[in-house]
Parts: C-alpha cells; structure tokens; sequence
C-alpha cells in the first residue's frame, strides 16, 4: 500500500515539473528576445567517433549572437569551426549542450525537425559549393523554394531574379559542371538566400576563388549585412573580416578569444 500512495504521488508530481520546466523555458525565451539574441550556445560539446578514438571538435562552447550581428570565425584547418557553424545552423546536433536559434530549442530536435526549421531559417553556404549536379543552376535555387511550397511559376520568378543579382542570368540552364568554381559559389549564394533566411552560415566562401570573384562574393556578404541578416562565417579572408562586428578566435574546439569590432 505504501508504495502504490508513492508511485501515486510521483505521478502527480510529473505535470507538476512539467509545468514549472516549461515556465522557465518561456522566461528564458523572453530573455533572450528582450536581449535582442538571435543564436544562443551554452556548454555546446561535439564528439566524433574516428575508428577506436573519439575527436572533441567542439569543447564547451557558449556564445551569444544578436540579430544583425556579422560575426567571423578565425582558426586553423581542423579547429572545429565547420562543426560549430553546422551546430548553429541546425545541420547538426551536439552531445552536450543547448542551443536556440530564434528563441526555438534546436538542440532537442530529431533530424527530421532540424531539415524543416532550417529550410526557412538558416542559409548555408560550403567552401566547396555543394549544388546538385543533375540540376541545372536554375533548378538549384527552386530546389528549397519547392521544399518550402512555393508555387512552380513563384519559384522560377525567384530563381531568375537572384541568378540576374549575382550576374549569371545567361548561365541559368548550366549544370554546375559547365560552371566555374567563381559562378558554383555564386549560385550556391543565390539558393542559400532564396527563402530569405535571417541567418546566414558561410564555411570558407571565398578560399578557392579568384581574387575577381572573391571581391563579387564580398561585396554580396556587404549587401546582405546591410540588408539586416545576421551572418555567422568562417573565414580567412581579411576583407571579409573587415565586415565583422565580432571576429571569434577559434582552436582546438574552443572560443580562444573574442574581439568586438567598431566599423
């Protein structure tokens, strides 16, 4: 009997915590908001199992980034940068740790959930370009306005519009073969803000091009920080980072140092 009225009592106590755990989420969603912060980290940890070892690429991170706000990542090949940007980004989830991107606990989320918040909230942009290479460069811009249920004719209209804003409105039935690396990347730019995106996520987006087109790319990045995006990259490329209102020193996992930038 005694134990019968105790499971009874926990099971009473459940709703109770529940009730109170979710208080305190929404007064930390409100702080957050009132903060003006659009991307929250705290105690963010990534391991990676590589054959009998287990890698640490990101080690106890936490960060807070406002709405607007240019950040660049600085640090050697290896450090964890592209680990921490996928975390941000919602591409990937750590072991440790939590992360809100826009007052919604990503952390939590299985990957089916991360692959519908991050289609209309997060734009990616690889150093190696990562277009679908039976898509013409047209058809790479439409793919995630289908996804989102963008009408065909709506898609097209948009497609057309950003190929014509990163000057390839001739290259718009190319596959990405038929495309210079300089032209990828400007495609790849033109479908990470084709659903207009708040933020913006860049892993090297300038290293393999020339210095023409990485002077294109840059000015682009300068039109979208006026435009308001909250642009989170990972770069070494000082022009680049002289858009920066934050540059973050990154190694071996782990924010080294952070400098706030008056432009």
């Amino acid at each position: 009997m005694p134990d019968n009225e105790y499971s009874a009592g926990r099971k009473e106590d459940k709703p109770e915590l529940e009730e109170i755990q979710e208080f305190e989420e929404d007064d930390f969603k409100k702080e957050l908001n009132e903060e003006n912060i659009i991307v929250f980290g705290e105690n963010l940890v990534k391991d990676y199992e590589i054959g009998d070892f287990i890698v640490r690429a990101v080690d106890n991170v936490s960060l807070k980034i406002k709405v607007g706000e240019f950040i660049a990542i600085m640090g050697p090949s290896g450090a964890g940068k592209t680990t921490l940007l996928n975390l941000l980004g919602g591409l990937d989830s750590p072991n440790k740790g939590r992360i809100y991107n826009q007052g919604v606990k990503i952390s939590d989320m299985n990957q089916e959930s991360l692959t519908t918040f991050r289609l209309m909230n997060s734009g990616f942009i690889f150093q190696n370009y990562n277009l679908i290479s039976s898509l013409t460069a047209e058809e790479n811009i439409m793919f995630p306005l289908m996804l989102s249920g963008m009408k065909f004719d709506k898609q097209r209209e948009r497609a057309i519009k950003l190929l014509e804003d990163v000057r390839l409105g001739d290259r718009r039935e190319h596959l990405p073969f038929q495309l210079s690396a300089g032209e990828q990347q400007r495609v790849a730019i033109a479908r990470a803000v084709a659903n207009d995106p708040p933020i913006i996520l860049a892993d090297e987006p300038t290293a393999n091009l020339d210095k023409k087109t990485s002077q294109f790319i840059r000015d682009i990045f300068k039109l979208l920080k006026e435009d308001k995006k909250t642009i989170i990259i990972a770069t070494h490329d000082d022009e680049l980072i002289a858009l920066a209102d934050k540059i973050i020193s990154f190694d071996e996992g782990k924010i080294i140092s952070e400098e706030r930038i008056s432009n």
